[in-house]
């Protein structure tokens, strides 16, 4: 029960704060604003995000037989780096100049943090699906990219969840991990 709470709890405070410095720096804007110019909703998908990311990573582990068990610094760095990247893509206008700040450090978070296949393939995935989601809430009115590069959305916006599969996919990893024993192991005696 750790690791989905601690999942939805670091997507929904962390991604919530993270999106409104795109509200404040006129990168995005939600079509009906409830608290600090975001949607009430936000929370909410920014945890299902983190949950639906971080609890794949961990499965995908579990099918292929593999152990990933990353330390608590590679996780505390992978969240630092996500939550530069984040700003930086707010920050850093045009898009495309943020883009190709993003893309090359995306890669290189990649590199220094999982170095897998399967992690790039995982990351591929999570940029794939995240920018379908984001296009969908798009085209469906709830929010918008002011300056869009890319038909509805930001050309940085895969690299983005580059980043976020790397970083929320160790944090869930290292939750998993280090899960409390049980009151019947020998460690809990």
């Amino acid at each position: 029960m750790r690791q989905p709470l601690g999942l939805f709890a670091a997507g929904a405070t962390l991604g919530t704060v993270l999106d409104g410095v795109h509200v404040a720096t006129a990168t995005t804007r939600y079509a009906e604003p409830a608290f600090w110019g975001l949607a009430w909703w936000a929370p909410l998908l920014f945890g299902g995000a983190a949950l639906a990311i971080g609890t794949s990573h961990t499965l995908i582990d579990l099918l292929l037989g593999r152990e990933v068990r990353p330390d608590g610094r590679r996780v505390a760095l992978g969240l630092g780096l996500l939550l530069v990247l984040w700003a930086t893509s707010g920050l850093v206008k045009p898009a495309p100049a943020a883009l190709w700040i993003l893309a090359p450090a995306s890669l290189a978070m990649w590199w220094a943090l999982d170095a897998s296949a399967v992690g790039l393939v995982l990351a591929l995935a999570t940029a794939s699906s995240g920018v379908a989601v984001e296009a969908t809430l798009v085209s469906a009115g709830a929010f918008a990219y002011v300056e869009p590069d890319a038909g509805r959305v930001a050309s940085w916006l895969p690299w983005l969840y580059v980043a976020a599969s790397v970083a929320v996919g160790n944090l869930a990893r290292w939750l998993a991990a280090t899960r409390a024993p049980s009151s019947g192991s020998p460690a809990a005696r």
